[in-house]
């Protein structure tokens, strides 16, 4: 990248380097506005990782010349602006700059001393202390999925195993799986949404609340695949959400609120300190 830069700036410097230009820097300037110059170094990083001669050519001219144009605008703002209106300008740059100081210096603190771990028993207190605000707005099951090609074998033996709960039986469903199956899927045991199950099947169920109350699995088949549902859990939508279903949101949670608590304290760690050493003035009126 840098030989691109300096081989484009090799066409162009001649022409700027008849006129003396003395620069504390050391660096010969690319192209000036006004007072203010744009320098080799400041055109560091602008080319992609893959280029041609001619697109580092292109590029480098490019940035030039909306450089130059933002120093344009930039300076007729400046003349035309009312004081006021720059002054206004100054204060947002400064509340800008000082915002996001502070936030980098906040992370950093939080990154190096702020206790990041949640423990089990932690969401399950804050589930209990507060289990009224976590009700499922949809249906959710613990599912094996299945998904067959038309045509595999012992599609019988499948209808079988698959309802059942004896170990052998999910062995050897498990093993004629990944021998014959598009897709088999536990999910981790974990609790999902029961319409995004629905959805991967070519059927409609219209009444999801009463069929899983009634139902404990599903199977259907399109032109191409047989599909099996082993429904081995539900909770439905208007109960309490089970904890494990809202473990990484009530972490979260916790995690926001040890934050709010640690900036707190950090804010009034820093006041105390500046106090302390006298390093600040409050003049009343």
């Amino acid at each position: 990248m840098k030989k691109a830069i300096i081989a484009f700036l090799s066409v162009i410097l001649p022409a700027v380097s008849c006129v003396n230009y003395e620069h504390t820097n050391g660096e010969q300037p690319v192209a000036r506005v006004h007072n203010t110059y744009l320098y080799p170094s400041d055109l560091t990083g602008i080319l992609p990782q893959k280029y041609t001669r001619t697109d580092s050519i292109r590029i480098v001219e490019g940035y030039i010349r909306k450089w130059v144009k933002t120093q344009l605008m930039l300076n007729k703002a400046e003349i035309n602006l009312t004081q006021t209106d720059l002054e206004e300008i100054r204060r947002q740059l400064e509340h800008t700059r000082a915002s996001l100081t502070i936030y980098k210096y906040e992370q950093e603190m939080m990154r190096q001393k702020m206790d990041t771990t949640v423990t089990a028993e932690e969401i399950r207190q804050y589930y209990d202390d507060h289990s009224e605000n976590f009700i499922l707005d949809q249906n959710i099951v613990k599912v094996t999925y299945i998904k067959i090609p038309d045509g595999a074998p012992n599609l019988e033996r499948v209808r079988t195993w698959y309802r059942s709960e004896d170990k052998e039986d999910q062995n050897a469903l498990e093993s004629y799986c990944y021998q014959y199956a598009s897709k088999f899927d536990h999910f981790d045991d974990d609790w999902i949404a029961f319409r995004g199950i629905l959805n991967q099947l070519p059927g409609e169920i219209s009444n999801e609340e009463l069929f899983l109350r009634y139902n404990t699995s599903i199977e259907m088949r399109d032109s191409s695949y047989h599909y099996f549902v082993a429904i081995r859990d539900y909770q439905l939508a208007g109960s309490e959400a089970p904890v494990e279903f809202v473990d990484k949101r009530i972490r979260n949670i916790i995690l926001n609120k040890r934050k709010v608590t640690f900036i707190r304290e950090l804010e009034n760690s820093v006041y105390n300190e500046g106090l302390t050493r006298n390093e600040f003035e409050i003049f009343t009126p």
